[in-house]
């Protein structure tokens, strides 16, 4: 005996059902671009005093992501920090800790002319920088 309910012809039209038309989610949206850079620094973790050497990985004039050089990364959501280069210096709190590094955000902005130096300088990906390089 054949139930209606279970079975499918093999013919048969599939149909879609209508999305529903649920409130959409706002996307987050960035105040400045982020830029691709390989540029080493410091970041100095202001509470504890303790500084970890690595590099820069995207700059804006907004904030930066900071990869420690060691291989792990510890939970450090909300820290003040203090992220220094060669060619700037700035105070912020670390956002997002991420596998590729430190989301942080500045707590002033970062001078135009500087993040233009930076990128016609270090401005490429860190896959084609010598850190990812093997010997």
């Amino acid at each position: 005996m054949k139930n209606a309910n279970t079975e499918t012809p093999a013919n048969a039209a599939h149909v879609a059902l209508p999305k529903s038309p649920g409130v959409k989610k706002k996307g987050f949206s960035r105040r400045h671009s982020r830029h691709d850079c390989v540029v080493i620094g410091v970041m100095k973790v202001i509470d504890i005093g303790a500084e970890f050497d690595g590099a820069l990985l995207e700059i804006s004039r907004g904030g930066c992501t900071f990869r420690q050089a060691s291989m792990f990364v510890s939970d450090r959501l909300n820290e003040s920090v203090l992220i220094q280069t060669e060619l700037f210096e700035a105070e912020g709190r670390i956002r997002a800790v991420r596998v590729d590094g430190y989301g942080v955000q500045f707590f002033s902005e970062v001078d135009e002319g500087v993040i233009n130096k930076i990128v016609e300088e270090y401005g490429f990906k860190v896959s084609e920088s010598f850190l990812a390089k093997r010997n």
